[in-house]
Formats: C-alpha cells, structure tokens, sequence
C-alpha cells in the first residue's frame, strides 16, 4: 500500500534532532518488548506523546519512524496506522483509572508524577529509580517513590532533593498516617524531619498513601511554617 508522506517514516527527519531524542526517549520510557500484538496503533499511541508535559505535534509518520528508532518493528508494516509487540511499561492503577475515566483505557503516561507528585516503580527498576532521583535535585523537587512488589510497596519520600525539611507539623500528621497503617511501628521510620519511609504497605493502597503524603507536604520550596516543608537546609 502506497502511503502520503506525512505517514512515512522518513519524515521523522523532519523533527529536530533534539526533538527527536525527546520522542525516542518518551518510547523507550512507555513502552516495553511483548510476546502479544498492542491493540494501540501509532496513530493512536502518538497522542498520549502529544499530550504529556514535553510533548508536541508529530505526525503519524514521525512516530513510525521514532519507533524504529526505539528498537520497535511493527507488526505489517504495509499497514498505515502500525501495531507492535509491546506493552505499558507499568500498567495505570485502579486509582488513575477511576479519575480518567473512559480515556484510561489503553493510556500511557510517563510524566504522571510532576501532576501527582510521586512516581511508581517496580523495585528492580533501577535506571528508573536512578533518573527520579537526578530529576528531583535537577529540578529541586521532592522525592516521593512507591517501590512496588508483588503483593506489598515500599513508600519512601525524602525531602533532601528539594534542599528543605518537613516541619514538626508535617512530620506529626505523616507519623499518624504512617501510625493507621502499622501500628507497631516496626515498617515504617521518620529520619530527621527529612526520610519517612514505610514498608509492607498493600499495593492497592500504596498510591492512596502516596497522594495522602503529598497533600501534607504540599508545599516545596518557598515554603514556610507549618504549611509543610520548612525553609530549614538540610
């Protein structure tokens, strides 16, 4: 099947070359090599690009091309709109399904923590874990990870990348919290106004724990008082 140019590969060289590594970078985050064909075509995977943070316009072809790029051969590649083997990096959770609502389906998203302000990650995700942490002090943000398993995730936020600390009444209401979930005490600890870490929480409630823990320390840098993270270096 002959295709128009703007849904050929080629025109991927249209994009600049920062452009470029953008996009490449945003596949390589999103997507993963499957067994199974990925019911999403490029047409359709194209605009969950366009709709992220540092996204923009590319055409259907600029993505086809991208996802050559990527390490991604498609499936027919007479098709105009391409189908490949490959599947969500990490899967939305029920939560992010019940607030997008129909458009959760099939959804990717990458940059979901600057919105919500955590990121999920499997615990042998390294380079993942690795690229938070650089973004966080780059971007002087605080640090919130859900390390998931299979069946409990471990909850860590650490204010140290935003350079504050939390205040005595931040790190109170985060001890309660920590508190509801296990009272014994024995998972979970708060390091000088700056670790809170908690452990063996249920992953359905793992991001629920998460949101609760960016509501409290809601507040980055130019904060004051009690609102959260205290302008105290640490």
């Amino acid at each position: 099947m002959k295709v128009d140019y703007g849904n050929s590969p080629e025109c991927l060289n249209d994009l600049s070359a920062g452009q470029q590594a953008v996009l490449i970078r945003w596949i390589r985050d999103v997507l993963v090599p499957a067994e199974r064909v990925y019911k999403p075509n490029s047409y359709i995977i194209k605009h969950d690009f366009e709709r992220e943070s540092e996204g923009f316009y590319v055409t259907n072809g600029m993505f086809k091309g991208a996802m050559l790029k990527a390490g991604f051969a498609p499936v027919n590649p007479r098709e105009v709109n391409w189908q490949f083997r490959v599947k969500p990096t990490w899967e939305l959770s029920a939560w992010e399904r019940r607030r997008l609502g129909i458009y959760s389906r099939f959804r990717l998203m990458r940059d979901r923590w600057r919105g919500k302000g955590y990121v999920v990650t499997m615990r042998n995700q390294c380079r993942r874990i690795v690229e938070h942490d650089a973004a966080c002090r780059r971007e002087q943000r605080l640090k919130l990870l859900v390390l998931r398993g299979a069946q409990c995730a471990e909850i860590v936020l650490d204010t140290d990348p935003a350079g504050y600390r939390l205040t005595d009444t931040a790190t109170i209401e985060i001890a309660a919290l920590f508190d509801r979930l296990n009272p014994s005490g024995r998972n979970w600890s708060i390091t000088k106004n700056c670790l809170a870490v908690i452990r063996r929480v249920p992953v359905d409630q793992a991001e629920e724990v998460a949101a609760a823990l960016v509501k409290i320390a809601a507040c980055l840098v130019g904060a004051t008082g009690d609102s959260g993270v205290a302008m105290v270096p640490t």
